[in-house]
């Protein structure tokens, strides 16, 4: 018995391009479910729990206040659920958060340290989502964040607790210079880098 394949499936299965772009739409849905704030679970877990299993989820690395100088990069090596811990540092470096995702530092009280670097997902508005630990953050590193323009960092100028701001490899900032001297002007307590 022949099977019959519908015309428009045999064309989607022979056309490269088709099934690229809907790899491509597949992967854009995984990434989006990875970074959505899960209600139920935060409820179960915390904040803290819920924050650090959010960036190894999405392939970065996390640090905790109370297993300092020790980032966890693997998932399957979080301590149980039962043991109350808090985010002290995220590295999100080469990661797949997205802005939604940011929703997840909500709540975390001690998170003093953040890297973004090469987030390709990130985009354009995501700093903003730093807010929700203005009150802690005090070093911070964005490089290579290729979705970033210079209107994107004005709300840096918010986070009046940084120490330390690193700015590097924003090839879509255009003036970087006036950039910098914006974000010195707004954070005079705070060392503000251009590398």
């Amino acid at each position: 018995m022949k099977m019959l394949i519908p015309q428009k499936l045999t064309t989607f299965l022979l056309n490269p391009v088709a099934r690229s772009i809907a790899n491509r739409n597949l992967w854009a849905y995984v990434a989006i479910a990875f970074n959505r704030v899960d209600a139920e679970r935060l409820k179960l877990v915390g904040p803290d729990r819920l924050c650090a299993e959010w960036v190894l989820k999405n392939g970065g690395a996390i640090e905790f206040s109370e297993i300092a100088g020790r980032f966890i990069k693997d998932y399957n090596v979080l301590p149980p659920e039962g043991n109350k811990l808090t985010v002290k540092s995220i590295d999100a470096s080469n990661s797949s958060i997205m802005r939604i995702g940011l929703d997840h530092l909500i709540g975390c009280k001690k998170i003093d340290n953040v890297i973004l670097h090469q987030c390709k997902h990130l985009e354009s508005g995501s700093l903003s989502g730093l807010l929700h630990i203005q009150n802690t953050l005090k070093f911070l590193q964005v490089s290579g964040c290729d979705n970033f323009s210079d209107e994107d960092f004005e709300v840096l100028g918010n986070l009046k607790v940084l120490e330390k701001l690193t700015i590097a490899d924003m090839k879509y900032v255009k003036n970087i210079e006036s950039v910098i001297q914006k974000l010195r002007t707004a954070l005079p307590n705070c060392n503000v880098i251009n590398e």
